[in-house]
């Protein structure tokens, strides 16, 4: 199974443990998965669109439970339709067209309404966000493996839809974006930090883990490639100043000026003869007495000085 899946499968495990985070995930599930339609008698049939995974229709079905509402005997396949052909369809009774009453997904004289995808906001509001953005995920979401790269997107289908959840988002700490790719509006996470606090929200502690651990490798492969980057650049520089000084020398020396240095000019050339790969600072610890890495680079640059003047 992929990250993601592994995810949202460790998602579906979470149910809601109370009747405020069972209406948010409700909410949430009916909007992105679902249709409704009148059933007559006060009733409304739910029809699961096509393509929607088993694991959220029974989750509908276990999140329906936690606020008394039963599907048994309420199951009827919905064939020949149209727009829903051949889908799971629950003809519910009146106490949950009340619910959804209350939840504002349908109007108040039972119609269904057109949806857009967004909630009523007192669903949003405080813990709820989070049970929110948990079966948003479920039913929208997808993350790519952290050792590849950090993204998480939603795939929401109207821009009303996208502009609420990058707002719930916004207010628990998380920037996200807004792209539109085919028919859909993409609200995306690039951010390591918004990715992990996001999946802290969410409650999911395996993919936190796995995400904090590629982060750290990441991390130290990155830091040691830097160092790695510097050494040699540092060596390639080494190696040129080195070939420079090795010329000036060898001028002065065919001119006869290197030996009318002082002691002190003549052992550096020496020393940069015999030690052509050597740094400033090993130069420096080369010399009687020996002297700093900014004493070396002085003496050098005298002869570089006296070099260009034979």
């Amino acid at each position: 199974m992929s990250f993601s899946g592994d995810l949202k499968a460790e998602l579906e495990r979470i149910l809601p443990s109370g009747r405020t985070a069972a209406e948010t995930a409700l909410a949430v599930l009916l909007t992105n998965t679902a249709g409704l339609s009148d059933a007559g008698s006060g009733s409304v049939r739910v029809c699961f669109l096509p393509g929607i995974r088993a694991a959220l229709k029974k989750r509908f079905t276990l999140i329906l439970k936690t606020v008394n509402i039963s599907t048994d005997c309420c199951l009827a396949r919905e064939n020949g339709k149209t727009e829903e052909e051949d889908a799971d369809g629950f003809v519910m009774p009146p106490r949950f067209t009340d619910l959804l009453r209350d939840l504002r997904i349908i109007r108040e004289d039972g119609t269904v309404g057109e949806n857009d995808g967004t909630l009523y906001r007192a669903l949003l509001d405080g813990r709820r966000s989070r049970w929110y953005l948990r079966e948003m995920f479920l039913c929208t979401g997808f993350m790519n493996d952290p050792k590849q790269r950090y993204h998480v997107e939603f795939r929401c289908f109207s821009e009303p839809q996208a502009g609420q959840l990058r707002d719930v988002l916004a207010e628990n700490g998380i920037r996200a974006g807004i792209t539109r790719r085919k028919k859909y509006y993409v609200v995306y996470v690039k951010d390591s930090e918004d990715i992990v606090l996001l999946l802290h929200l969410m409650e999911a502690s395996v993919s936190l883990m796995a995400t904090e651990n590629a982060r750290i490798y990441k991390e130290v492969r990155n830091t040691v490639n830097r160092r790695v980057n510097c050494e040699t650049a540092n060596i390639g520089k080494t190696i040129e100043s080195a070939a420079r000084q090795m010329e000036e020398i060898r001028l002065l020396r065919e001119s006869g000026i290197l030996q009318t240095l002082p002691p002190q000019l003549r052992e550096a050339a020496n020393l940069r003869e015999n030690n052509p790969g050597a740094s400033l600072t090993e130069l420096g610890a080369l010399a009687v007495p020996p002297v700093s890495r900014s004493g070396m680079n002085h003496r050098l640059r005298k002869i570089a000085v006296l070099a260009r003047k034979a």
